[in-house]
Order: structure tokens, then sequence, then C-alpha cells
């Protein structure tokens, strides 16, 4: 599937091929950091989960290595400023948005919609409301970031633009308005305030990535820049107020991802400063033997992969659990680290049958939304695709916070915001429109 592969043909000789790796890779940790906290538990005829980070507070110096998501931010920032860069004169900036758009919505709508499904049987053959809402939430937690990507990839013609005129000086000015953000929430106590850096920190991110293609972060910059922020995350976890796990842990005061954090971002641009800066030395190296060829594979079924990989975990679970397939020694233990691997690999081998199926049946899983034209203005078709992205992407942050399920139920308020959005999103003007930016080669 290939609605996060935007950047060309995997053959193309121009192509860099380590941001490509880069890609996969950062997606395929999220997936193992995951599967390896996903520790589901069948005691006295019932399902429940542990939190090793919570339980194992050690474990929680793990998260610098699993949280990669920035990294694929990053890479994003760059294949959108290239697919803009390039993109047909005759295209006009909304039809380049409504296809990045709708090649997202396209199979995130199908996974949702198989889950609802799901849920809805699930209900009607009488499973308890808490385990489905256990379950709903664990195939939903995962979607705020198709909601973030989709925020910055309807904004990317305004980032390259803000680019080319202002440099480097963009994505400075999005990470202080991220540490403002921080000081006035976490001194003040009035955490809502930190919602706003969802935009700035993963807008912070993505620019970084558009100026990379724009040639302003060369080596000695990005090691600089890598090498600050190495300095800078131990203090922030260690005299300042966040806490060291990279992703939500119960009980913190401050979290460093939900919303993002300036612990966060030190953390991405350090990751990001260290493997651009190698980006030369993988190409050469990629280049050779049968890498290509895997790593466009890999790919061309992230977007799948990523989608999907918590639903295995269900089916595991449901299955063997009970049945006593799949051991459950004490938390922390050798045997219980030896469990973990087992079941990293069966999850692996049913999500490879999974993605076989999916791959067999793209036209249908990877399919983009229609479109369909209708009789309105330019100007009216892009702010409702504006208002579309933007409802679409509100539903999936939701979801991702109550699950499908919540409290048991079906989530009627936020199916019907995605089903408008992406309705919304699927209006084009009958007419196309021509606007300053498609004279862009």
């Amino acid at each position: 599937m290939a609605p996060m592969n935007t950047t060309g043909a995997a053959s193309s000789p121009s192509r860099e091929i380590a941001l490509d790796l880069y890609r996969s890779a950062a997606v395929m940790l999220v997936v193992i950091g995951h599967w390896l906290l996903s520790v589901m538990t069948y005691r006295d005829g019932e399902f429940g989960r542990d939190n090793p980070l919570e339980l194992m507070p050690w474990t929680q110096w793990l998260t610098w290595g699993f949280q990669v998501v920035p990294v694929f931010f990053a890479v994003a920032g760059y294949a959108s400023a290239v697919s803009w860069s390039r993109h047909d004169p005759a295209t006009s900036r909304q039809e380049w948005i409504r296809r990045r758009v709708a090649r997202v919505l396209g199979p995130t709508a199908v996974y949702a919609g198989f889950v609802l499904v799901v849920m809805g049987v699930l209900h009607l053959a009488g499973i308890d409301g808490q385990v489905l809402e256990l379950g709903g939430w664990a195939v939903a937690m995962h979607l705020w970031f198709l909601a973030v990507y989709l925020m910055v990839v309807a904004l990317t013609p305004i980032a390259v633009a803000a680019h080319e005129r202002w440099g480097i000086a963009v994505p400075a000015v999005l990470a202080a308005c991220l540490i403002v953000v921080d000081v006035v929430g976490i001194s003040t106590g009035h955490q809502e305030i930190r919602m706003a850096n969802y935009f700035f920190c993963w807008a912070t991110i993505y620019q970084l990535g558009i100026a990379w293609h724009g040639g302003l972060l060369g080596r000695r910059a990005l090691v600089g820049m890598a090498a600050a922020a190495a300095a800078a995350l131990p203090m922030l976890v260690t005299w300042g107020p966040y806490p060291i796990a990279m992703i939500g842990v119960p009980g913190d005061r401050v979290e460093n991802s939900a919303p993002p954090s300036l612990a966060l971002l030190a953390l991405a641009t350090a990751q990001i400063g260290v493997l651009f800066a190698i980006v030369p030395l993988l190409n050469r190296a990629l280049s050779r033997g049968a890498w290509r060829r895997v790593i466009a594979v890999a790919n061309n079924n992230v977007m799948a992969l990523y989608l999907w990989h918590m639903l295995p975990v269900i089916v595991v679970t449901v299955i063997a659990y009970p049945a006593g397939l799949l051991p459950q020694p004490p938390l922390g233990s050798g045997m219980w680290w030896l469990a973990r691997l087992e079941w990293e690999l069966v999850l692996a081998v049913v999500t490879a049958a999974l993605l076989c199926l999916l791959f067999w049946q793209r036209r249908i899983f990877a399919a983009p939304v229609p479109t369909f034209a209708v009789p309105v203005p330019a100007a009216a078709a892009e702010v409702m695709l504006y208002a579309g992205t933007g409802a679409c992407a509100l539903a999936l942050s939701l979801l991702s916070a109550n699950g499908f399920a919540p409290h048991g139920r079906f989530p009627v308020t936020t199916v019907v915001l995605f089903a408008a959005g992406a309705l919304l999103v699927a209006a084009r003007p009958k007419v196309p429109s021509v606007d300053q930016y498609t004279s862009r080669t």
C-alpha cells in the first residue's frame, strides 16, 4: 500500500534511498514498541492489561529508542517538499492537497469501517462492554498519528512558501512557540494549553525535513544540532519538569508525547541530526544489491502495517490466552522476557499473513477516497477541502483518545464527523482552479 510512499518511483536514480529506509524502519520500530507494551493478560476468565512502563519504571528509558515517529515526520516533510516542487503545473494547490489527503483517508476509512463492523458484531454477540472498550481503544490508540499527518500535509504549500521566504527561521520560530506553550502550560497548571504543541512540535519536525530538502541543513549543522539536543535532553528530564518516558505513563504530571513536549522535540532533533547527516553514506551503501527492491516493498506496505498492526494483538489475545497457548510468567522475570519475544514472533507471523491479504485486495484496502465533481466555485471547494481535512483529523483524534467502543457503545458522533469530513474532501469543483502555485515545477 502506498499512501505514505510519496516521493516517486523506488527505482529513481536520484531518490534518497536512505530516507525510504528511515520511513519504513521508523514505522516498524513503532509497531514493535506497541507490541512490546501490549502486555495483555487473562486471569480468572477475564482479559486485562499490564503496563510495564508503570510496573517496571526502568523500562521507560527504552522509549528513547522506540519513539521514532519524529523521524517519519521529518522524512514526510522532505517527501512532501519533493512532491510539491515536482507536481504538474496544470494541477492546482487544492487538487494536490486533495489527492494526498484522499490517499490517506481511503485506507483509513476501510480500516475504521472494518473495526466498527467487528465491534458491532461482538456487541450483538453479548461481549461485555468493558472488554469492547479495551479492545476498541487498543485498535484505535495509534490513529492520532494520522490526524497530525493530515494536518501537516494540508499545510505543505504554506510550509514550503514559508521556507522559501524565511528559511531556517521557520522551524526555529515554531520551536520557540512550543517552548512558550510548555512554560505557560506547566507553570500555570493549565495543561490543556499544551494541546497547541500537537501543531508546534510536529510542524517543527516536518519543517526540518523541508529545510533539509532546500539545502539549508548541511552535515555540520545537523551534527551540531544533534549534539546540542543530545546535551539538553538529559538535563530536561533530570532537572526539568519532563519525565523520562517519551510516551504517556499513568501518574506523570507532564507527558512528553500527548501532547508533545520540549523533551520530545530535543529527542527528535538529536535523532534527525544524526540520521540525516549520514544519508549520503547510507545512499551509497544501499545502492548496491537488492536493497532498493526490499526497501520499496517495505514502503509500499508501510501504511497498511501501521493501520492494521494492532488488530493481530486482539486476535492473538482472544484466541491464544484462553486456550493456554501463550505463557503468562511473572512480570519482569527472565521467562517473561522470553514470552515477550514469543509474543512478538507470533504477532509478526499473523501480521505478515494479514499484509498478504491486504496486498491481494489492495484495490479495496489501498484505494484513495474517490472524488466527485460539484457545481461550486473553486474557492468554496478549497474551503470545503480544508474543513473536511480538519473534521477527519478531529475524528481520528477522538477515536485515538476514546476508542471504537467508548463505554462499550458505538461512537456515533465521531463516525458522522469522519464521514462528513471525507465527503467534503472528496467534493472537487467541476472547473479546476489555477492559482499562483501552479507555475512551480
